[in-house]
């Protein structure tokens, strides 16, 4: 079933998420960053991040949407590159059924032919197989951002598209997947996240706003919780990513691009908190115009003690240089919620 949702539902659906401004939540450090992609413009876009038992050998996942994947450890450091198609966003989820074996499902959104690609990914060495498991065609005529979650025990990949289409599959094997929804928000949609436990997504409608939709009904209805007319939203809206507090709690974080911040919210959407910027940090420049964005509370480190926030930078300074993803301790946003609560 597609449902069209124009601009005039809009301020039907907006939830009171925060009308007012919550106090600047300042900035925090950039504690370390990856090498330059070595391509020159929009290159580098979004992140992933696998966490094994042994925090220490996290991996992180990061696009080079005009050729391939790098995967890097938790110091930043290249231990992978895959040159393979323009993948555009990457997500993962862990003990997936491949047939072949378990292993780490790492989903991206490839421009290259506008499908939904399946990878695998070693659990013991955090090393992707060279040759993808599967292409599922989106029907997009651009495939844009990817997510994937798993909800009542079902493994389901969100897309999105630049027309603002967004689809969602049930994946049961690299064999054995359909779609199960689709909806049309009318204009350019990309960054999502799905919350597993919670049981819905949140999409990125870049010049409109946040949507958190549904994925258990027959036919989820989105709601709109952040919309462009609140004064900490400009375009563009990017990168969405969840920090999974005790007990449910945690974060939401949005990438504003245009204003080279990050708007934080109560995990569910409900409550904006404030936004932050990612300054320089020893050695490391900040960070501006971010789009993709990942955060995993599973790496806990002596660096990441709470968890560990990997942006993609768009201009890379000091020196000056294409871009790259930056690594922020998750410790330093909650510290900066905190005092502003």
């Amino acid at each position: 079933m597609r449902t069209v949702y124009g601009s005039f539902l809009f301020l039907a659906l907006a939830a009171c998420a925060a009308k007012a401004p919550a106090p600047s939540l300042g900035s925090v450090p950039a504690r370390m960053e990856t090498p330059a992609v070595g391509v020159d413009g929009d290159a580098a876009d979004d992140p992933a991040i696998y966490v094994p038992a042994d925090p220490a050998q996290t991996r992180i996942i990061g696009t080079q949407k005009k050729g391939g994947l790098y995967v890097y450890d938790i110091n930043g450091d290249i231990v992978q590159e895959l040159l393979s198609g323009r993948p555009n966003n990457v997500d993962l989820r862990t003990d997936f059924p491949f047939s072949d074996g378990m292993g780490v499902l790492v989903v991206t959104s490839d421009r290259s032919d506008n499908a939904i690609v399946l990878w695998k990914m070693d659990p013991e060495t955090g090393l992707i197989d060279p040759a993808p498991k599967a292409r599922i065609p989106s029907g997009f005529d651009e495939i844009y951002g990817i997510c994937i979650g798993r909800v009542d025990d079902r493994m389901l990949a969100l897309a999105t598209s630049k027309t603002g289409e967004v689809g969602v599959w049930q994946i049961d094997s690299e064999t054995d997947f359909v779609q199960r929804h689709s909806h049309d928000f009318g204009s350019i949609a990309e960054g999502c996240v799905i919350d597993d436990e919670y049981g819905h997504a949140f999409i990125a409608q870049e010049t409109v706003g946040i949507w958190r939709m549904p994925l258990t009904p027959a036919v989820p209805e989105p709601v709109l919780i952040a919309e462009m007319t609140a004064d900490y939203l400009v375009e563009d809206i990017e990168g969405l990513a969840i920090w999974k507090g005790d007990e449910l709690g945690g974060y939401l974080v949005a990438s504003v691009q245009g204003a080279s911040q990050f708007a934080v919210f109560r995990r569910d959407g409900s409550r904006y908190l404030g936004s932050f910027a990612i300054d320089s940090g020893t050695g490391v420049d900040g960070v501006s115009g971010t789009d993709g964005i990942e955060i995993s509370s599973a790496v806990v480190t002596e660096d990441f003690p709470k968890g560990l926030m990997v942006g993609q930078d768009d201009v890379n300074t000091d020196p000056a240089e294409t871009q790259n993803f930056k690594f922020v301790s998750f410790a330093d946003v909650i510290d900066a919620i905190e005092r502003a609560d």
